[in-house]
């Protein structure tokens, strides 16, 4: 009997966490974009941005990130950081339905995944070489805009070679590789806690408050030395 309520109580702390609002929509597995959340109004900026690609379609996504602090100091207290990848729906105009485009929208919104990951990951890894209790506040800064630019280069290489072009084969092995990619990431997925920080705008957990200042130190270095 005790063992039932413990897994019931697992079952209730991972489903008691919103992962979209009216605007926007955080990553998580079994998260789709829908036609129905391209939601901006059609003006003259969103078709002008269509026609100028050739796209029926235009999305606002990426990946959101925050770190939280102790409001007061100690040692066993460490600062917190989330990412989520984020498609925001007042942000995202559509002309027309297009099967194609929104395969490709639903991968880039799981590669915007991978590379939350990846900052998540390299968070973690610095804080575990370093055993200190504010690298993520050091470290946060460089880490999410060396993965957020990474994460736009792939996004234009997949519009180029997929949607620009209409390439469908082309989608298949993006496809591919974007799987590949989750699949060897898993341990660092988004949570549904880590999407609740950002419908909630503010700390979860009790006795945090959102970080005022982050320093930007080289991530470049700590990567640097990881590798001798």
């Amino acid at each position: 009997m005790c063992v039932l309520c413990v897994f019931s109580t697992k079952i209730l702390s991972q489903t008691e966490y919103t992962t979209e609002n009216e605007k926007d929509i955080y990553w998580q597995p079994d998260i789709e974009i829908q036609f129905s959340d391209y939601q901006a109004t059609i003006d003259t900026n969103c078709v002008k941005y269509n026609e100028k690609y050739g796209v029926q379609m235009s999305s606002s996504m990426g990946f959101r990130g925050v770190v939280d602090v102790p409001k007061r100091h100690k040692r066993s207290n460490y600062d917190k950081a989330y990412f989520a990848p984020v498609f925001c729906r007042k942000c995202s105009c559509i002309l027309s339905e297009d099967t194609l485009g929104l395969k490709v929208e639903n991968l880039l919104f799981d590669a915007a995944e991978f590379y939350a990951r990846m900052s998540r990951k390299a968070l973690l890894e610095i804080h575990k070489t370093m055993n200190a209790d504010n690298t993520n506040q050091m470290f946060f800064t460089a880490v999410k805009n060396k993965y957020e630019k990474e994460m736009y280069q792939f996004f234009a290489a997949v519009y180029e070679d997929v949607l620009f072009t209409r390439n469908d084969s082309a989608y298949h092995k993006w496809r591919e590789l974007v799987d590949e990619f989750l699949e060897n990431s898993e341990e660092y997925a988004t949570t549904p806690k880590d999407c609740y920080r950002f419908v909630l705008g503010k700390p979860i957990d009790k006795g945090y408050i959102k970080a005022k200042h982050l320093v930007n130190f080289d991530f470049s270095k700590k990567e640097e030395e990881k590798e001798k």
